[in-house]
This record gives structure tokens, sequence and C-alpha cells, in this order.
């Protein structure tokens, strides 16, 4: 969508023009990098690193924080975020489709309610007493079980299941392929046999949370499972049954949560973590990536590694790695040196 200068300059709040007489005569069409951008394009700018790019690119407009626009000659918007206006460029520029209210070939039940201005895809099913907000989007071929509630405003990706029972607030953003309350992963061995415990707990997921594509949260086994207002999920996240994930917590993507397992708010958990069960941990944590965590820690930290280490901790121990490996070559070395002395060592 066509827009000027001026129109993105009132889209950001704190803004100033810079190198600008008529913000209504630059037209913009699109976002791109600094490299990549044409005479129509905004572009942005963080840090130094990126300052002689800026200068050079072709972009109509960059959006540059305060400290760097010294000695800037190019057409620029000083912003006192670049990341925020950025999105609110994005947003400006290429603006969220919004729901068509129309639907598909699809079933509904005769209790479930739609609400105004939802958009269903193809192939949608939606169960018995049924609750789905105002102005959703729910995608082709997702499935929504008896009793599910979804707030106002959802944007549901295509191939979603809702299992019975489960609840989502306003605003929730999940893309394709993602399954919602699943039986959890419990059973019994018993002569030889694996026994399935059945779940009758549900889920409950907050305001805000916005989930990427094959994603999975498992219903509880007797109470819910809980995720947050705010909570941000990568793709590929797993979270088993029982669990309890605070609120604005960020996970990336193929981490995995084990049962029982309690996740303070504002913690932040990398890529390809793993994280056992019965496992507490405190609000504001850091996990780094590829981390198993098998046991609480003591406090929040930043952990890496294996058994979720602190940081400085890993990193002694990969130097005490590092050393072991070059042990055998060291210790060759001393009984060169002790030969060469006329040492003799008892063996």
């Amino acid at each position: 969508m066509k827009q000027t200068l001026k129109a993105l300059h009132n889209a950001v709040a704190g803004s100033s023009l810079h190198q600008v007489t008529n913000p209504d005569s630059i037209e913009l069409e699109g976002v791109q990098s600094l490299q990549a951008a044409s005479a129509k394009d905004v572009s942005f700018v963080t840090g130094k690193p990126g300052l002689a790019d800026a200068k050079a690119s072709k972009a109509a407009v960059i959006l540059i924080p305060a400290e760097l626009v010294a000695g800037f000659e190019k057409p620029a918007l000083i912003v006192p975020n670049v990341e925020l206006a950025l999105i609110a460029a994005l947003n400006l520029i290429y603006p969220p489709r919004k729901p068509q209210g129309k639907r598909g070939n699809c079933v509904v039940a005769g209790s479930a309610r739609i609400g105004e201005g939802t958009e269903i895809g193809n192939f949608v099913s939606i169960g018995e007493n049924a609750v789905i907000g105002k102005n959703c989007i729910i995608g082709d071929n997702v499935s929504i079980g008896d009793n599910v509630q979804i707030g106002d405003d959802a944007r549901i990706g295509p191939g979603c299941v809702f299992h019975a029972d489960v609840k989502v607030g306003a605003r929730f953003v999940v893309f394709g392929n993602s399954t919602f309350g699943a039986d959890g992963f419990r059973f019994t061995l018993a002569g030889g046999i694996h026994h399935k415990t059945p779940h009758i707990g549900g889920l409950a997921i907050g305001d805000d949370v916005e989930m990427g594509a094959n994603c999975t949260v498992d219903r509880g086994t007797f109470e819910d499972t809980t995720i947050g207002s705010g909570t941000k999920f990568d793709n590929q996240v797993h979270v088993g049954h029982n669990c309890h994930i605070g609120k604005n917590v960020i996970i990336a993507g193929q981490s995995g949560v084990a049962g029982s397992t309690t996740i303070g708010d504002n913690t932040m958990i990398g890529g390809a973590c793993a994280i056992s069960d019965h496992v507490t941990l405190a609000p504001g944590t850091m996990v780094a990536g590829g981390t198993c965590i098998r046991n609480t820690p003591d406090g929040a930290g930043v952990f890496a590694g294996w058994d979720g280490l602190l940081f400085a901790d890993f990193q002694r121990l990969r130097i005490n790695l590092k050393n072991l490996v070059n042990f055998q070559k060291w210790t060759k070395r001393v009984e060169s040196l002790e030969k060469h002395a006329g040492i003799e060592v008892k063996k």
C-alpha cells in the first residue's frame, strides 16, 4: 500500500524529520534492507556498523536513532526506537489482512456461537458449544472441538486442531498445523503393557499469545495446562501436560518443556532446549540455545550447556574439556622432559 513519509512520521510517536522539507512529496512503497532498498523504500540503521551502508543506500528515507544523525545528509526519520519504528512502517505499508466475515465450506454445530465479522475458511469444523470471538480469521482445515473458546481478533493458521475444552484469549495468533489440548504423555507399565492415563484437564491460553507453525501444547491430567498472556513461541515448540508457562515468556524453535514444569514470567528459552519434567524456572531466567535443564536451578540466571550450568560454569567446563583432550599430549611431553632430566618415575 503506497504511503507518504508524512503518514509514516505521524505513525511513529516521538519521531522527527531530518533533511526533509516536504514529507507529503516523498512516496513510500516498500520496506527493505539498506543494500536492497530502491528510491521508494523505507530502510533503517540501528548502529554504527551499518552507518556507511545507510549513507550509500538508495532508500527514500532511513529510520535512524538520534545518536547517529550527526553528519547524516540523507532524508531520514529520527526515531526513539528503530525496531518499533520498523514495525510501524511494516504495518503501515503492508497492513495485516482483515477478516472478511465470509464462510467457506464448513461444518458448524448448531449450538456454536460465531462472533461478528469472523471469517471461517474451507473445510473447518466447529463443535458443540464452541464460542469464537469477533473479527477472527479461521484458516482452512481447522478443527475446533466441543466447548472450545477463542477470543476476539484471533488469527488461526490452516490445519490447526483445538481439542475439546481449550480456552484461548484475545488476539491469539498461531500459524499452520499446530495442535492444542491433546492428551499428555503418561502411561503406567504393568504386566508388560503401557496403560494410558486419561487426561481430563484442559488448556487455558491468555491474551496476546503468538505461536509459530507445528507447535503442540498438551492438556492437563486433572487441572489445566496454562500459558500466560504475552507469551510467544517459535516453530516446533512442545509443552507437556500440567505445565504452567508464565507471562511474556519467549521460547525459540525446536524446544520442549516436559510435563509438570513451571516457567516463570519473562523467561527466555533459546532454540533446541530441553527442559525436564517437574522443573521450576524462576522469573527472568535465560536459557541459551541447546541447553538441557534436568533439575530446578537455585534461582534466576543465565544457563547453558548440560545439566543447566550457569553460563560462567559452562565456560569453565569448556576450557577443562579442551585441556582434557590435550592431556595425553602433555603427558608425553612431561615423560620426555623427565627422561631428559634423568628422573625415574615408578609406574
